[in-house]
């Protein structure tokens, strides 16, 4: 574009970032289900009449490359003369650059006077697509649920009564489905209207031309960011303990290489595809590169694809754990695998520009229920993923009981989970001495503890119950998290299983890495972390080297300064 107008480009920037969390807001406050109407587990986004992703509202990180892949592969089917004004194509197929089935998306053109000018589309995440009831452990995507490829969901503007009804025969909560669907078509029509609007006032032509220049203007940010980095190369890997089915060590490796103002991660050394869900499709882990790097380089870059063009992903050589194929299950994807792959690329990155990146945060573990509620006669669907500690960085704490890295979902209030659930929230708190020790300690994991109210399936899958958190600089790792189903007759299972009314389900999330040297902690600090109960007495003394008096609650100066002297020996 050769006369750019400054003012106006920022102005569209920002304007088209709060279309799309605009569209948000309509999904959220439209939609029916607790995970998507509290939890907020779905993002928007607005795309070129090309399928160029030109803007993305703040919800979820591991959505973000997925809206940018998944319209290509629907463009593959449906080019721009197959659409209509009205028409809006509903998809959740992980192999044609979905994720995994529970995150539907919806697409819809944007028409201005017969002219196709751009695109409109969301994801949500729908508790229940059919499939089993228990998802921790099946070994293909046909257990799973319903796959739908690219289809339309309404033609012209007319619902497809039909597409309706098959999608609604195959699930248990249909009245929620169809609610969420009309959510999601609600947000999409509203930014239809946005964009229109903007159309009016600049023209299409204009309006096309200065898409174009935002995401050239994001590709060029992040290069120069890219460029501002000698060229370097770091690896980094850590593990997935499970894969859905079997334990065991599975290894996500990362090689990130800068060459010039591109960056480029190779995954080649990565663990061989699970037997279970605890998989990835290309595009989940498309969204983890692009979440990681974008976090710590361009947090300041409008997120588009323009942004992630300098930004290369390398196959491995032969199928992996990261880029899996069909029919392999991926149900997991968008918790383990995705996370472990942000955590490496910021690992590796750490040891490149580590004052933009943090320790390792904390792993979420979920939690899901479905079963009939007696209440309502009706099957009641609920999935929680649960808040964390976040890592430390060089210069502050981890946050505590946050949700970190690729869910940016909300905990659900208890008063909610009752209310629309056949679950008693029985505990809910902070866990002490779950953060990682150092200088600048992580942030703590909290418990979530919860009755059964009525007979259901339960999944509770932890995702680092035996490797903690990564800590950096002489900081030590946060604690690991815990799930077990406590039975009433005092036998307990560690993931999955069938519980009766009245049978427990504990929940203890992981804590975040520590940053730095303990013994450097300020001893101030160290008194106002036991005094918030966040690390306990005994704590401060074997890690910190903080020596509390128990009847001030206060450190005694002499003894601290002896014991960390011993501590250093």
């Amino acid at each position: 574009m050769k006369n750019v107008d400054q003012v106006t480009l920022s102005i569209l920037v920002n304007n088209l970032y709060w279309i799309a969390e605009e569209m948000n807001v309509y999904l959220t406050r439209a939609a029916f289900s607790t995970n998507i109407k509290v939890r907020r587990d779905c993002s928007c986004a607005l795309y070129t009449k090309n399928g160029e992703m030109i803007a993305q509202g703040e919800f979820v990180p591991v959505h973000l490359g997925v809206m940018c892949q998944t319209i290509k592969a629907v463009l593959q089917e449906y080019p721009a003369s197959a659409w209509y004004d009205g028409d809006v194509v509903i998809h959740n197929d992980p192999y044609r650059m979905g994720s995994h089935l529970w995150d539907v998306m919806l697409f819809q053109p944007v028409f201005y006077k017969g002219e196709l000018i751009a695109f409109v589309g969301n994801m949500a995440h729908h508790v229940d697509v059919g499939g089993a009831a228990i998802q921790s452990s099946l070994p293909t995507i046909f257990e799973e649920g319903l796959r739908i490829p690219p289809i339309k969901l309404f033609e012209k503007g007319v619902a497809q009564e039909s597409v309706f009804k098959i999608i609604s025969n195959n699930v248990r909560t249909p009245y929620e489905m169809r609610g969420d669907l009309a959510a999601q078509s609600a947000a999409n029509y509203r930014g239809v209207q946005r964009i229109c609007e903007l159309a009016e006032k600049y023209t299409p032509a204009v309006l096309t031309e200065y898409f174009e220049e935002i995401l050239n203007y994001s590709e060029r940010g992040m290069r120069q960011t890219i460029k501002s980095i000698t060229d370097t190369q770091a690896s980094f890997e850590d593990y997935v303990e499970h894969d859905g089915i079997s334990e065991g060590m599975f290894k996500i490796h990362a090689d990130v290489m800068i060459k010039g103002d591109e960056l480029f991660v190779d995954f080649e050394g990565s663990a061989e595809p699970g037997k279970g869900g605890v998989n990835a499709p290309w595009s989940l882990t498309h969204s983890a590169v692009y979440y990681a790097v974008k976090s710590v380089l361009g947090s300041n870059i409008p997120a588009n694809a323009g942004a992630y063009r300098p930004i290369h992903l390398i196959h491995p050589k032969k199928e992996s754990m990261v880029d899996v194929k069909f029919p392999h299950a991926v149900g997991s994807c968008t918790c383990t695998p995705s996370q472990r792959i942000a955590d490496v690329v910021i690992g590796a990155l750490s040891q490149i520009v580590p004052e933009r990146t943090c320790a390792c945060d904390g792993h979420w573990p979920s939690g899901k229920f479905v079963g009939l509620d007696p209440r309502t006669g009706r099957y009641s669907a609920y999935l929680e993923t649960y808040a964390c500690g976040r890592g430390a960085k060089y210069n502050d704490d981890g946050a505590d009981g946050h949700q970190t890295h690729m869910t940016n979902t909300s905990n659900a209030p208890i008063e909610i989970i009752e209310l629309e659930h056949p679950l008693r929230v029985t505990r809910y708190a902070l866990i002490p001495d779950s953060c990682g020790a150092g200088e600048y300690r992580g942030g703590v994991g909290i418990t979530r503890e919860l009755a059964a109210t009525s007979d259901m399936a339960v999944t509770a899958l932890g995702n680092r119950p035996g490797i903690r958190p990564y800590g950096l600089y002489g900081g030590k790792g946060g604690s690991v998290d815990y799930c077990m189903i406590e039975m009433q007759d005092g036998t307990a299972v560690s993931s999955s299983t069938e519980v009766k009314a009245g049978d427990r389900i504990v929940i203890r999330s992981s804590g975040g890495g520590g940053w730095g040297d303990p013994l450097k902690r300020e001893i101030g600090r160290v008194e106002t972390d036991v005094l918030d109960g966040y690390i306990s007495v005994d704590a401060a003394r074997n890690e910190y080297g903080v020596v509390i008096d128990p009847a001030s609650m206060k450190a005694n100066r002499e003894k601290t300064e002896l014991t960390r002297k011993q501590m250093k020996k």
